[in-house]
């Protein structure tokens, strides 16, 4: 929910050492079931050895075969010291939840209490964002596809609400009233947790119950998903894996709260088993054993791809759509600040996989997907790639680099300025050489730490997110950003001072 699918600050990726725990399992959908057609024990050890070179404390698998065999693992341990991590251990699965949202809509237009083309408002008829007359022109499918014009920015604010009561989600819904939209309604892609929370409240609205209770009751019980929740108490109950956030690399061990009103876009708690049943049912038009969740015309329509979102990927309702190593597949991830899961269907292939962790490492989530894609590869019997290995290694270089040049700018100043002092002739004369030498340096210092401060807070929302989000990486950038600011004002005073 954090960051993945173009909600994340998308810079990426970890290298290094070790292998691990493991606990396996392979359990059939039905009772008869044929042999699984792949090496899940290579499937094992790649993903044990993956797991301990990103330092993930603990992650929990499932695959899903063509011919229905369910294979489960788990690798690692749910906190320091702590106990193993089983197929059945919770994760919060973060933006993953935006598919079961997604599903939740789909039923009810299936039943015929909502209108994909319908405006919000005849469900919400108080739902408004700061322009009126575009809030009348928000559809449910533009909620769906993400192109209400609510931006990306305004969704992570909502990281920062922790409410918990029965009106959280009404409220979060209804605190959209003073939010401007950032491009017209229905032209744009902009992934925005606004979105789905408005498609939690119209939930809500159509079916008459909590959309915790609708999910139980319509999602999660059908699926025999025995071990998912809404609700962190009943989580940590049973079991749920301590979340972490990444320090370099390095697991901080990170207690997060589940804000009530965010949880159909981002915090709905599940395990690896009980996602197998998910990905069945998505592979199998809609059905798990003898239950029905929805037509198979209901999940084609899911997965069908109707919005841009790069060169060659679609955004669908909660699934991106696109090849992956030249398969047609649907995926999405899920991030919250301790905890991340990525999810893959290959759709012709009839193969499913995801990943549960307790760990986010946002500048190295795209090797966490990369991961799962390496598990369905090894499934299928080709050889893993390992695209992105280095990625999060050379974003944490060029954040040192960057505080490396502003401290050797500084230093190069003071020294200049001292000289100009003792020696007034070697002084910057002239319009140019005062431009180059006095007023530019101290503008980019300004420009600097402006885009920082206020830029970084417009696009990726407020400051706490980036800190809470990349410790380390993030408080770096913004102290950087308010020395520049400061040094730019002290700078241009010692300047004036020099020259006058």
């Amino acid at each position: 929910m954090l960051v993945r699918e173009g909600e994340g600050f998308n810079m990426i990726v970890r290298t290094t050492l070790r292998a691990a725990t493991l606990l396996v399992a392979t359990i059939p959908i039905a009772t008869t079931v044929a042999a699984a057609p792949a090496d899940f024990g290579a499937v094992d050890a790649y993903v044990a050895t993956q797991r301990a070179a990103q330092r993930i404390p603990g992650v929990a698998l499932a695959l899903v075969a063509p011919d229905g065999t369910i294979h489960l693992g788990g690798f690692g341990t749910t906190d320091t010291g702590g106990a193993a991590i089983t197929p059945q251990t919770p994760f919060m699965i973060g933006s993953t939840s935006k598919s079961f949202t997604a599903l939740a809509v789909m039923q009810l237009v299936e039943a015929g209490r909502v209108e994909l083309d319908a405006p919000a408002q005849r469900y919400l008829p108080w739902f408004r964002v700061a322009d009126e007359h575009a809030s009348a022109q928000i559809t449910v499918r533009d909620l769906l596809h993400q192109t209400s014009g609510l931006s990306t920015a305004s969704g992570r604010r909502t990281l920062m609400e922790y409410s918990s009561g029965d009106d959280a989600l009404t409220n979060r819904v209804r605190a959209l009233r003073d939010v401007a939209l950032t491009a017209p309604v229905g032209r744009t892609y902009q992934y925005s947790n606004c979105n789905y929370q408005v498609l939690g409240a119209i939930v809500e609205a159509v079916s008459g119950e909590t959309f915790e209770a609708y999910m139980q009751t319509h999602v999660f019980d059908p699926l025999d998903m025995t071990h998912t929740y809404t609700s962190k108490a009943a989580a940590a109950a049973n079991g749920l894996a301590m979340g972490h956030r990444s320090l370099f690399g390095r697991p901080l061990a990170y207690d997060e709260t589940v804000p009530r009103g965010s949880i159909p876009s981002g915090f709905i708690i599940s395990t690896a088993n009980d996602m197998s049943h998910y990905l069945s049912a998505q592979l199998n038009g809609g059905r798990w054993r003898d239950a029905s969740i929805l037509s198979p015309a209901g999940i084609a329509e899911l997965h069908r791809g109707a919005v841009r979102v790069g060169d060659d990927v679609l955004y669908a309702m909660g699934w991106n759509v696109g090849n992956i190593d030249g398969m047609p597949a649907v995926w999405h991830g899920g991030d919250t600040f301790g905890y991340q899961s990525f999810m893959v269907l290959l759709t012709d292939a009839g193969w499913g996989a995801v990943m549960l962790a307790n760990m986010n490492d946002i500048p190295a989530n795209r090797r966490f997907a990369e991961i799962v894609e390496g598990a369905l590869d090894i499934a299928i019997g080709r050889p893993p790639k390992q695209e992105h290995i280095h990625d999060a290694a050379i974003f944490h270089a060029i954040v040192f680099a960057t505080i490396a040049l502003q401290m050797l700018g500084m230093l190069r100043s003071i020294l200049l300025f001292a000289r100009w002092r003792r020696d007034p002739p070697r002084r910057p004369r002239g319009a140019p050489a005062v431009i180059a030498r006095l007023v530019l340096p101290s503008l980019t210092n300004a420009l600097w730490g402006a885009a920082i401060l206020i830029g970084m807070p417009i696009a990726f929302g407020p400051l706490p997110v980036v800190t809470l989000g990349m410790p380390g990486p993030g408080h770096l950038l913004l102290l950087s950003g308010a020395v520049a600011l400061g040094w730019s004002a002290v700078r241009a005073a010692l300047a004036w001072k020099i020259r006058s």
